[in-house]
């Protein structure tokens, strides 16, 4: 009579679990301290410590007693790899959030200052003669250029040009008063 296969596959993975257990026993010290002369966090080290044996009673891959050390290595260097990759992020994140915090406001303030600053605006363009006004809105807010604002209001460029600086320095002067 044949063995059966599945008999034979839980043979072995008891077999496996065994040789893995005793070898978490044996160099559990070992292991501890070459990850603890790679980061300098002993809770950080217990836990990479833990996962790489995890990793290990979970993988499916086949093991024997001359291969399980360097296996066992591998999995332990790429997880060092991963948390230095993870804590090299983190530290990234809280520099570049230590930079800028003070430079961001909250959302409320900037629609209140964009509100104040149009207010200032539309003051000073009422302010304006009516065609400099004009003139100023659609090259400011419209995006078109002088060339084809001197063609759409039959002016000379140079007269397009005189009102968009004439009116660009009124209101300027206008924000500066207003601060």
């Amino acid at each position: 009579m044949t063995p059966d296969y599945t008999d034979m596959k839980t043979d072995y993975r008891k077999r496996r679990d065994a040789l893995i257990s005793a070898k978490y026993s044996e160099m559990k010290g070992v292991l501890y301290s070459y990850i603890r002369r790679r980061i300098d966090d002993a809770q950080e080290a217990e836990d990479i410590l833990q996962e790489a044996f995890t990793k290990l009673l979970e993988s499916g891959t086949v093991i024997s007693e001359y291969t399980l050390d360097r296996f066992i290595y591998r999995i332990i260097r790429n997880l060092i790899t991963d948390w230095y990759r993870r804590h090299a992020c983190s530290a990234r994140a809280q520099e570049y959030f230590a930079v800028f915090a003070d430079r961001t406001e909250s959302r409320t303030e900037n629609e209140v200052a964009v509100r104040e600053m149009l207010e200032i605006e539309q003051a000073c363009i009422g302010k304006m003669g009516k065609k400099k006004g004009e003139i100023y809105l659609r090259y400011i807010h419209g995006g078109e250029n002088s060339t084809e604002l001197s063609r759409m209001l039959n002016l000379s460029r140079r007269t397009i040009e005189n009102h968009i600086f004439s009116a660009r320095k009124s209101v300027r002067e206008a924000f500066m008063s207003a601060m």
